[in-house]
């Protein structure tokens, strides 16, 4: 153990608890009491919810950065290499700062048999800590309430919406799932929720828990404003309390799911420092070089490549939404009706999500084939359950490719110049189509 690489160590907290999930907080709570962590007082932004949780962090930590902030955030799970989960103004911590933050962790544990998540948790805290970081940016894990993330007492509290998925652990319904994320609210701490349909369970624990709550829509809202004359652009409103931002120039190819996530970043930053809001000319020069990995990230090589880690049907409708806004069903079909441009799906998912309702949002006329793989974890579907599920669902033109990189590369052999290839249905193949990618 003392000579151990990064990866020694990965390998070994993999082992340490019998389950990969173990929702229970007094097991971290134990070993971080033995810490000396301490949160910026007035800038740890806890960030759960359903889907959009990594883009609404990485508008926060831009918008911050460009005040000239010092930012952490903690994110998960990572795309190809585990450092990207601890970053310090955007940039990855190194190996050696996180073994010495397992050894830490591992010379006060005892015999608490911390999860990998737990473990990663705790040296991500004590990481941005000991780099003195101005502002703390926390990404949720699984759920809220039992969540590790939801040991410290954050200034404010976030959900970015509530939707199916992680039912096994977090509940079947949408109040459930509600219930389990509304427990990073904090005693007298303000929330921001983001969505426009309020669950009665997160306005209750608000209630409960004496937090001021700001939805959007009622609260806060980012308006596109309709053309007053001919010629005129649109433009994008932002109302907060007691700031509006103008002439906000959203990207073209965003959907709702964005949109609702810039409303949520400037919010949160209102409610906790309202000088620290960007003007309209530095958001709009973020927002033109915004992007987050692996969140519909498009890379052209032979052909255009999409990754996008969506992996349910309220991500997936999101987005389809994307696709249209790219123009793809026009251009693909009025290019295939002159024998050109193809558009491949390349997909794999795992064992508890809805595959189904996942491909109902997905699937559109110009979509010309469908891969179907597994990926490299006990938890994915094999090909071959995909390609039935694909089948019986009414979809005929379906591969099964068992190995991601050889679908990769069969894809990129056969198909043709500008052809398009969208990879998605979860981190786990997100994750290696980049990484194959960018060695290519």
């Amino acid at each position: 153990m003392k000579n151990w690489g990064l990866s020694e160590w990965l390998h070994w907290q993999e082992a340490l608890n019998p389950k990969e999930i173990d929702l229970d907080l007094q097991r971290i709570q134990i070993v971080a009491s033995r810490l000396e962590i301490l949160p910026p007082e007035n800038l740890t932004f806890l960030i759960g919810g359903t889907n959009g949780k990594g883009t609404t962090l990485a508008l926060i930590e831009d918008m911050l950065i460009q005040k000239g902030l010092r930012v952490g955030s903690y994110t998960s799970p990572h795309l190809v290499n585990y450092n990207e989960r601890i970053c310090v103004n955007k940039k990855p911590v190194d190996d050696l700062r996180l073994i010495e933050s397992f050894r830490l962790i591992e010379s006060l544990r005892e015999d608490v048999p911390l999860t990998y998540f737990e473990f990663g948790t705790l040296a991500a805290f004590i990481t941005l800590n000991d780099l003195n970081c101005d502002a703390w940016l926390i990404e949720v894990g699984l759920g809220g309430r039992l969540d590790a993330t939801n040991i410290i007492s954050p200034s404010i509290s976030i959900i970015t919406n509530i939707a199916l998925d992680h039912q096994e652990w977090l509940g079947t319904s949408l109040e459930e799932i509600a219930k389990e994320k509304a427990g990073i609210i904090s005693v007298k701490t303000p929330c921001i929720y983001g969505d426009f349909s309020l669950p009665e369970s997160i306005e209750q624990t608000a209630l409960e828990k004496q937090s001021d709550l700001h939805v959007l829509g009622r609260d806060y809202d980012l308006r596109h404003l309709k053309q007053q004359t001919i010629g005129e652009p649109e433009t994008t409103v932002w109302y907060g309390k007691d700031v509006v931002i103008n002439a906000i120039r959203v990207p073209s190819h965003w959907a709702e799911g964005e949109s609702c996530d810039l409303a949520i970043a400037l919010k949160a930053i209102e409610i906790v420092d309202s000088q620290l809001l960007p003007t309209t000319q530095e958001l709009n020069h973020l927002l033109k070089n915004f992007s987050v990995p692996g969140r519909f990230q498009i890379i052209e090589k032979k052909q255009t490549w999409i990754l996008d880690v969506a992996h349910n049907p309220h991500a997936a409708r999101n987005l389809s939404w994307r696709l249209h806004s790219l123009g793809f069903q026009e251009n693909n079909i009025n290019s295939l009706e002159n024998g050109h441009s193809k558009f491949t799906v390349i997909l794999s998912m795992m064992q508890d999500k809805d595959v189904i309702g996942f491909i109902k949002e997905i699937d559109q006329p110009f979509i010309t084939e469908w891969i179907v793989c597994e990926m490299d974890t006990p938890r994915s579907y094999s090909a071959e359950v995909l390609e039935k599920k694909l089948n019986d669902y009414g979809i005929a033109n379906v591969r099964a490719e068992p190995e991601l990189l050889e679908a990769f590369s069969n894809i990129k052999n056969r198909n043709k110049k500008n052809d398009r290839i969208l990879v998605t249905g979860s981190f786990e193949i997100v994750g290696p189509a980049k990484k194959w990618l960018d060695s290519e």
